[in-house]
């Protein structure tokens, strides 16, 4: 179900524990006041890694809500990670699932359906829906009151993390004030800055297949404290309008590629002969490695600017 659904989600009663699967970390915050709707009455929201409510004697959650405290509120606890824990831990929820007019709740958040499939046949399933661009964009208009081209510009070159899009959001809504409305040259200056390059010279120099000037530019946007992943979430970009303009190059004309692969129009002459440089293979591939660097930025911390130069390199050097 989308968010927007689950906000009226209403289950049946009497039940402890659910399984809450949702991909993003911002919208599992969220969930927090849904839940305090479901459950009614006073509630104090915790949260705890897999390992950590591990760690919590089986005694004394069930102490927990079989015994309502006169002085305190009744406690609902966030577990991540959930898929992670042990067999003898499910057996202890499934006991508390049992318990009539329990002060204790427990939500098993997960992050994919498949790994939520064991605990989803034991109790009760939340499944949202993985969020696409437009849906993320449209997040950011209701939310944000963004017009809607700039809700597009923020999730091509920001991601569609909704915790990196609200910290951005952040530091734009204090750049321009309450003077006027955000515009797509903030989001230039701002997010993508470079005091020695031009908001599109990385873009320019990818299409252009040109890897010293694209070093260049990468370099200085670190430099500059351009976060790791607004720069792939940059270079993602440029690689998804390559794969749209090789489609088409030749088949229509210059402003037709431009237009589909949503460059600027007075790019689509440099955009169409970039194109041109391209295999069909070289983007397979280069998208594998884009998924690869998402993954490193997200799970380890590599050198940025090494790793850039090597993933630059395999894909226009």
């Amino acid at each position: 179900m989308k968010f927007s659904e689950f906000r009226q989600y209403q289950p049946k009663p009497g039940q402890n524990v659910f399984v809450f699967v949702c991909e993003d970390d911002f919208l599992v915050e969220e969930s927090r006041a849904v839940w305090l709707r479901i459950f009614g009455g006073s509630w104090v929201f915790e949260k705890y890694a897999a390992k950590e409510f591990e760690e919590i004697p089986a005694g004394r959650l069930m102490d927990e809500a079989l015994t309502p405290s006169l002085f305190t509120q009744n406690r609902a606890l966030l577990v991540t990670n959930a898929e992670k824990l042990t067999k003898g831990r499910v057996e202890h929820l499934t006991a508390l699932q049992n318990v009539a007019n329990a002060s204790l709740k427990v939500v098993l958040v997960t992050s994919g359906r498949k790994s939520a499939d064991p605990l989803a046949k034991i109790f009760p399933i939340v499944e949202i829906d993985t969020l696409r661009p437009a849906d993320v964009a449209r997040w950011l208009v209701d939310r944000y009151k963004l017009a809607p081209e700039i809700a597009r510009h923020l999730v091509e070159n920001v991601g569609m993390e909704l915790y990196a899009l609200h910290t951005e959001i952040e530091k734009l809504k204090t750049y321009v004030g309450d003077t006027r409305p955000i515009e797509l040259r903030d989001i230039d200056v701002l997010i993508l800055r470079s005091e020695q390059f031009g908001p599109f010279e990385l873009d320019d120099a990818i299409i252009a297949r040109d890897f010293k000037k694209a070093v260049q530019v990468l370099g200085a946007m670190l430099d500059e404290g351009v976060e790791p992943l607004i720069i792939l979430s940059r270079i993602v970009r440029v690689w998804r309008q390559l794969f749209v303009g090789k489609g088409l190059v030749g088949k229509r004309s210059a402003k037709d590629l431009a237009a589909a692969a949503l460059v600027p129009m007075w790019k689509a002459g440099d955009f169409a002969a970039g194109c041109k440089k391209f295999e069909w293979k070289q983007l397979a591939a280069g998208f594998r490695l884009l998924l690869q660097a998402d993954r490193a930025f997200k799970t380890s911390t590599p050198n940025p600017e090494g790793y850039f130069d090597v993933m630059l390199w395999k894909l226009i050097g």
